[in-house]
């Protein structure tokens, strides 16, 4: 007799980081630093780049008194994503010590798969683990000395938990008083891409044609000719799917709808009439 084993229910957050690079703390972006072996000069250099910045507001037009920021990390400076990555690793090295430790139980992809206990890009984060109280409560405690240290905050409001099928509804609600975290069933889209439940659908994919659409929304008051169209399509309207494509397969339907929009783009006259051959 073949018996079933039972698989114990995951839950999925995806985390929204409270003004991220505003709110990092200048000691442990210092402390980070010297932990992943950086030479004092470097460090000296790096730190003085941060902390030397003058911010300045304007108020109905006109300029107030420059501050210098406590905290944070400069908006639009090359060298603030690298230096937020390196704050966010130590989370992840702390995550990953977590689960060695038994302390944090990951989920498994597949029978045979990786375990999985978190996804970082940037200030996107996708955490995984086993839906139990104690998992989230460990959790809570893990966020709360890390947001202590690095000024980095979790803002509830728009982070979002999602549950795997077969969890109770009651034990639901308890892990999200726990939590913090509204329950949700979908989390939307992860570095652009929809996280899928299921088998994919066309409406699933049907936000590519809609930014294909819009794309050539902007375009449509331009006189282009035949030669200036085929560039646009060919460097611009074509690349929009190229990256979802690297991610999933895409239904088939998708692909005739990407191909005819384009075609449509190239072979139409400003006065939208087809032209015939």
């Amino acid at each position: 007799m073949r018996r079933s084993k039972k698989k114990k229910g995951f839950v999925a957050f995806k985390l929204d980081l409270e003004k991220a690079f505003d709110n990092v703390n200048w000691d442990f972006l210092k402390t980070c630093l010297h932990d992943f072996g950086f030479p004092d000069d470097i460090i000296r250099l790096i730190m003085h780049c941060v902390t030397s910045s003058n911010l300045s507001l304007l108020w109905n037009g006109n300029k107030m008194p420059s501050f210098k920021p406590s905290h944070g990390l400069r908006q639009g400076d090359p060298l603030s994503p690298y230096l937020f990555i390196l704050c966010m690793e130590k989370l992840s090295i702390a995550i990953n010590d977590a689960v060695q430790h038994g302390a944090w139980t990951p989920i498994n992809i597949s029978d045979n798969g990786p375990r999985l206990s978190h996804l970082f890009f940037a200030d996107d984060v996708l955490l995984f683990t086993k839906a139990k109280n104690s998992q989230l409560r460990f959790i809570n405690d893990l966020f709360a000395r890390f947001s202590q240290a690095s000024g980095l905050k979790i803002n509830l409001s728009k982070s979002r938990a999602f549950y795997s099928g077969g969890i109770p509804q009651a034990k639901i609600n308890k892990l999200t008083s726990i939590s913090g975290i509204r329950s949700t069933s979908s989390l939307d889209k992860y570095l652009g891409f929809p996280i899928l439940k299921g088998r994919a659908k066309r409406s699933d994919f049907h936000f590519i044609i809609d930014k294909m659409q819009s794309r050539l929304a902007s375009w449509k008051n331009r006189l282009l000719n035949k030669p200036g169209r085929l560039a646009l399509a060919s460097s611009v309207l074509t690349s929009i799917p190229t990256y979802y494509m690297q991610i999933a397969w895409l239904p088939q339907s998708i692909c005739d709808s990407i191909d005819q929009t384009t075609r449509t783009f190239i072979w139409r006259d400003s006065n939208n009439k087809g032209i015939h051959l």
